[in-house]
């Protein structure tokens, strides 16, 4: 049985390649290996922190922290294309963490580099989503 973190990404990034406003879009499982110009546009799913605290008894609470990056390349309106793709992005990935009792979208970042030939940005997503397991249990 996958730990529950690789589910959870493993169910966001099922939502997002199932999409038909996505197709096209490769979905990474990471930015592990180089994601550069010849790659985008491009998806990446992630679960770089959870939080835990003592619920009650033997039972703990779980946050854990789902990261949907978005990478393009674009001209002036970049950002509102950022924007439109948030917009696809949102509800899918809510979607995908319905099962959860707690969960929902936290933060977005939008980031836009005019440093090359072509403006390039970034759309970084954070979600949380609430577990509970027995101690000692992931």
């Amino acid at each position: 049985m996958p730990h529950p973190r690789s589910a959870l990404r493993a169910a966001v990034r099922d939502a997002l390649t199932g999409s038909a406003d996505l197709a096209g879009i490769k979905v990474y499982r990471s930015w592990a290996h180089a994601v550069g110009r010849d790659d985008v546009p491009a998806l990446g799913v992630f679960t770089p922190r959870e939080r835990t605290q003592g619920a009650t008894g033997n039972e703990v609470d779980r946050t854990t922290d789902i990261v949907v990056m978005y990478r393009a390349e674009g001209e002036d309106d970049l950002d509102d294309h950022l924007d439109d793709i948030s917009a696809v992005l949102e509800p899918l990935v809510l979607g995908a963490l319905a099962e959860f009792q707690l969960f929902g979208l936290d933060t977005t970042d939008i980031d836009i580099n005019g440093d090359g030939e072509k403006l390039t940005g970034s759309l970084t997503l954070t979600f949380s989503a609430v577990r509970y397991t027995a101690e000692g249990q992931p």
